[in-house]
């Protein structure tokens, strides 16, 4: 029994969020005057706030002069009378009630507790079927007309026999609190008061998924550790990691899980395919059981926090196994897409990109990848949604931001208004949890209704089509399998999200539509834009086509991602060929050190140039600030910069084009600038843009091919 006071110290450390309702429910409760005996069922996941919660409750239970006792499931449910002897413990330490000599310990405890407004709060509950029987025939029933309130902790919930049982969940004495992920608003919240600048205030906000145990040892690290930056973190998802899988008892229920993080659901017969040792029935029945994992028609599913961190924990402590596990998860995935009905498809595709995330850019302009945003399921256009999308729009256009070169900036909000009218299904939209609009992006279907439309707003469309352009013209709408992407905002004026996060999270749910089996058409000349398209797959097809909207000055080019007839798995292993094991490059292994991933050191477009600059000068070469920090030899480094430069496949973003760029004007050095600005029938201007783009997705590779390799 441990005392009450050092409860309410514990609970006075740290700001409480997010249990608004459990806590209203709580205070009905102790203002009526009328209450009879009540039963609240707390759970969650580990880490999820029950311990928290249930301390906040002590609190406002003393403060409402309830009796209020406090016990721990892990030792105090054991025995009948090791429940009892705790509760008379607390009596006395706490109320200062001792028992008579002589008296039965039950009747005593069963009289104390009916003589006033009781409050019981039972902490780590998991082994309340230990004494099920007893609690609910010998305990509780002498209780049912007294003033009492039972609370109790556990992560799965309440033994189905309570819930049927007459007296209680037969009778509507019990009330459930499956308590949820903090939302954005929350976590904000939390942190306001944590002392971190605002920026860091931000950038854990985004890393948290708002796991309340996560959030508190992010700031807790940080706060004790200022001035070393965020190395810390890396300490997170194995202190969090030991604890979940202390839950799984065997070590075939830990490579389970293990697994199970790498796919969206899995029934046995699916990890079985993925582990060395078959897992037996029971162990499969057992993995159900957890509190983190959920029952799926696909089969059990692991809640998506969890899955996260034990994926960065065994990626940090063995990321070539790790590595080699994901890729088999990468092809079992592309491999059962085709089979599946279309939500499966879509938690398939959502899946894939969340194993992705972590080679997609984490700091561009229009995205931020490494935010834990969930896409969760899509809700499709509404007309009350119009006139945010509306705001959002002249915002974008009064900042200049990305929007299609193919529309005049002066009838952006007509053609917005036409898809709205005439095709609602070319919206996307990312919403908050209340389903308020926080970003969009907006395109026509091709088709013969949409022609029109499209030859009115964007008469320079149809001709980049080439000998395709017609076609559309007589494409009914029920046949249409092409969407040209015409318009992009999202919401600025909000202060929980970056426009970043709702970038990368609009570009994911794009993405997850398109796999569907639609083509996806985007023409730009923001060179921004153009170096993000080609990391999520799509494909250039015709470049340096003059701008036609607003000004002839620019270039703008075509990018496609195609579902039509390049295939999920296709496109899945375009992923696998850039995310290709430690130590490979296009797929296939190079010599010399097996490089890992790593992000604690970013390689920037200046530090890869001076790489480029001093290849093969190896002395000046591990002279170098970044190469220092890394401690690589470096001839080791040369050789990586080779076999990118030389790859059949190079690693994206780098394109084939940018590859050969690089490798004529740092490896083969024959020509001069202009000479080769002539050979690539380029302009000098061009080529130069070409150059620092392809220096600067050349840094992306090196970041994550050389910093972990320390």
């Amino acid at each position: 029994m441990e005392s009450l006071s050092a409860i309410e110290n514990s609970a006075s450390r740290r700001p409480v969020i997010g249990f608004g309702r459990e806590l209203d429910r709580l205070e009905q409760w102790l203002a009526d005057p009328l209450a009879e005996a009540q039963l609240f069922s707390v759970s969650g996941i580990g880490g999820i706030g029950k311990t928290t919660l249930l301390m906040e409750m002590a609190h406002r239970a003393r403060r409402a002069s309830a009796l209020t006792l406090w016990l721990d499931g892990q030792g105090e449910l054991a025995t009948s009378s090791a429940f009892l002897s705790s509760l008379e413990m607390g009596l006395e330490s706490e109320y200062g009630k001792f028992r008579a000599a002589g008296a039965p310990l039950l009747p005593y405890i069963v009289t104390e507790l009916s003589r006033q407004r009781t409050v019981l709060i039972l902490d780590n509950g998991e082994r309340l079927d230990r004494l099920e029987g007893w609690l609910l025939s010998s305990f509780l029933s002498r209780l049912r007309s007294a003033g009492v309130l039972l609370i109790v902790a556990s992560r799965s919930g309440l033994p189905v026999k309570w819930q049927t049982n007459p007296d209680w969940g037969g009778s509507g004495r019990i009330e459930t609190f499956a308590l949820q992920l903090f939302n954005r608003e929350q976590v904000l919240d939390y942190l306001r008061g944590s002392g971190l600048e605002a920026k860091a205030q931000m950038e854990i906000a985004q890393k948290t998924d708002g796991h309340p145990l996560l959030l508190a040892l992010t700031v807790d690290l940080l706060r004790s550790h200022e001035g070393e930056g965020t190395s810390r973190w890396n300490d997170i998802p194995a202190i969090l990691s030991a604890d979940w899988l202390r839950e799984a008892a065997s070590p075939a229920m830990h490579r389970a899980l293990t697994v199970l993080s790498l796919l969206p659901a899995a029934d046995q017969f699916t990890l079985n395919a993925l582990l060395d040792k078959p897992l037996e029935a029971s162990d499969y029945y057992d993995l159900a059981k957890l509190s983190f994992i959920r029952s799926t028609s696909q089969g059990l599913s692991l809640h998506h926090v969890v899955s996260r961190l034990l994926r960065d924990d065994y990626s940090r402590r063995d990321p070539q196994q790790f590595g080699a596990l994901r890729h088999r998860a990468f092809r079992l995935m592309a491999d059962r897409f085709h089979t599946a009905d279309r939500r499966t498809q879509m938690r398939i595709a959502a899946h894939v990109l969340e194993l992705y995330r972590e080679f997609l850019p984490s700091a561009h302009a229009y995205v931020d990848f490494s935010s834990t945003l969930q896409a969760g399921e899509p809700m499709p256009y509404r007309p009350e949604d119009l006139p945010y999308l509306h705001r959002f729009l002249a915002d974008s256009l009064a900042r200049a931001d990305w929007q299609s070169e193919l529309v005049r900036s002066a009838e952006c909000h007509a053609v917005l208004d036409e898809i709205a009218r005439h095709s609602p299904e070319g919206i996307c939209i990312v919403r908050s949890d209340s389903g308020t609009p926080l970003g969009f992006c907006a395109g026509l279907r091709l088709h013969a209704l949409s022609a029109p439309l499209l030859e009115r707003y964007a008469p320079s469309f149809f001709p980049l089509l080439g000998e395709e352009g017609p076609v559309y013209r007589d494409v009914s709408p029920e046949a249409a399998d092409t969407l040209c992407v015409l318009l992009a905002a999202v919401d600025v004026d909000q202060s929980l999200y970056s426009p970043e996060e709702l970038g990368a999270l609009l570009m994911q749910q794009w993405l997850i539509h398109m796999t569907g089996g639609w083509r996806g058409i985007i023409v730009t000349a923001d060179p921004q834009m153009s170096a993000l398209l080609p990391i999520l797959g799509f494909q250039a097809k015709n470049e340096n086509l003059l701008r036609q909207a607003d000004s002839a000055a620019n270039e703008m080019t075509r990018w496609e991602l195609d579902f039509r007839h390049i295939t999920f798995d296709e496109w899945v292993q375009l992923i696998i060929r850039q995310t290709g094991p430690a130590g490979t490059i296009g797929g296939h292994e190079e010599e010399g050190p097996r490089f890992g991933r790593g992000m604690e050191i970013k390689i920037d477009a200046s530090e890869a140039k001076q790489i480029l600059q001093q290849l093969f000068q190896v002395e000046e070469l591990e002279q170098l600030p970044v190469i220092r920090q890394l401690h690589i030899p470096g001839a080791a480094v040369r050789a990586c910069v080779q076999a990118v430069l030389t790859a059949e496949n190079p690693p994206l973003p780098l394109t084939q084009l940018e590859q050969r760029i690089l490798r004529e004007s740092f490896l083969h050095k024959a020509l001069n600038k202009n000479q080769l600005a002539e050979a690539f029938h380029m302009s000098r201007t061009t080529f130069y843009r070409q150059t620092l783009q392809a220096v600067s997705h050349l840094a992306h590779v090196l970041t994550q091919l050389l910093a972990s390799s320390r």
